[in-house]
């Protein structure tokens, strides 16, 4: 309860206590660890399961403890963008230099990284005493609750803190293709908008006039329902750009691409891919609601922003794998599904920004800016390479009217070599 207190030293206080009761309590002392070196066994299998419920009964309903904590869950916080995020509908955050820092009492910004760091040494501890790693498990799910939280600020929070932990708190070594699978899913589920309602009314044939009207009073009430929780919890429009920084750290380190496997790299830039197109997709229904916040006033990220951010990672990702993949490993087919979505989606969002006149002219200078860099490095594939891309001859040939005379160019010869080697 302690760790509740309105009073931050109490929480703090209260949460070093029991992490040092434990410590001290339930993990071998060193006499146990002798009496194991002389062939006698010592009961470390129920300390370990001890240990798992002190995690799953004590130390993750804690967090339950930051939802309550009502200061912590206002809309804007700007401390939660990631680095080089770039606003064309919000407001950037203000740089008044004397503005004072936010959640300094808070209990986001004064218990949760005590109670993390403190989890994730029992954790660490645990490998070492028992030689098993069933205490990862139980770390990873109380970030999981992070992510699934309401609270857009523990969500990132959690997110940032799962990024550590796999990169930097285990050993990668210790990080197994099971902890890669958990990490992935838990990545590709956040990236997702919960409640989103479907696109259009659903109808089965042979619907009579009054089940059709009953299927489209269910579709509007879904999307009013869907609208009215976007403002209750629009922080958690931050959890979309950080996410998208957490998958690209990931996928831009080379250690860690080699230890996570194609799978799960292919995995997560599909799973960005499919957030970007919801992203777009709320911000339809937000947008056909009359929805959007004044840009004036400060505000958590637009989707569209997000989508910017996010699509600047993917572009990273696909000129990263086609010019580090040899050709033989480029052919395989799933390199070659998510290469073609990737670059086919890119490419279409961009014909459709230059078609619309109301399109901002940063977004639109940050996707052509995209576009180009996709095509100059396709431009400088060898021709083994590029004849594994057989799909890239009809993209192409969408843009090839485009008023963006570099971007014409560049198609035309891209054309012209694809041509050639038929």
């Amino acid at each position: 309860k302690t760790m509740g207190d309105s009073r931050h030293e109490v929480r703090v206080n209260g949460l070093q206590t029991l992490l040092s009761i434990i410590n001290k309590y339930f993990f071998p002392s060193s006499q146990d660890k002798e009496v194991e070196e002389n062939g006698n066994s010592s009961p470390q299998h129920g300390e370990l399961q001890t240990l798992q419920l002190i995690f799953r009964g004590i130390l993750v309903p804690a967090l339950e403890f930051e939802e309550m904590d009502g200061n912590s869950t206002s809309g804007y916080a700007p401390e939660l963008l990631p680095p080089k995020f770039v606003y064309f509908i919000t407001a950037p955050p203000s740089s008044a230099p004397n503005a004072p820092a936010k959640g300094q009492r808070e209990w986001i910004g004064t218990t949760f990284d005590h109670l993390i760091d403190g989890c994730v040494s029992i954790c660490l501890k645990s490998m070492e005493a028992f030689g098993n790693d069933s205490l990862v498990e139980e770390v990873l799910a109380m970030l999981n609750s992070c992510l699934l939280s309401d609270s857009g600020h523990l969500a990132v929070r959690g997110l940032r803190r799962l990024q550590q932990f796999v990169t930097k708190d285990l050993d990668l070594k210790d990080v197994t293709d099971d902890t890669w699978a958990t990490v992935s899913h838990m990545l590709f589920r956040v990236l997702s908008i919960r409640g989103m309602p479907p696109s259009s009314v659903s109808e089965s044939e042979g619907s009579t006039d009054e089940e059709k009207e009953q299927l489209k009073q269910e579709h509007k009430d879904a999307m009013d329902e869907f609208i009215r929780e976007q403002k209750l919890f629009s922080n958690r429009r931050y959890i979309g750009c950080n996410a998208a920084m957490v998958i690209g750290s990931l996928l831009t380190t080379e250690n860690i691409v080699k230890s996570m496997g194609v799978q799960w790299y292919i995995f997560l830039m599909s799973g960005l891919g499919k957030g970007i197109k919801d992203w777009e997709r709320a911000a339809e229904i937000l947008s056909s609601s009359g929805s959007q916040e004044s840009s004036s006033q400060p505000s958590p990220p637009h989707y569209l922003e997000n989508v910017l951010y996010a699509r600047r990672w993917m572009t990273k990702f696909i000129l990263s794998l086609t010019a580090q993949t040899d050709a033989a490993t480029l052919e395989n087919a799933q390199f070659q599904h998510v290469l073609k979505e990737e670059t086919e989606a890119l490419l279409h969002a961009f014909l459709k920004k230059e078609a619309d006149e109301s399109c901002s002219a940063v977004d639109m200078r940050n996707v052509s800016k995209m576009v180009t860099d996709i095509l100059e490095g396709f431009n400088g594939l060898s021709d083994e390479k590029l004849s594994t891309m057989k799909w890239l001859s009809p993209v192409l040939s969408t843009c090839i009217q485009t008023n963006n005379t570099s971007l014409r160019t560049s198609v035309q010869i891209l054309l012209t070599r694809l041509t050639q080697q038929k």
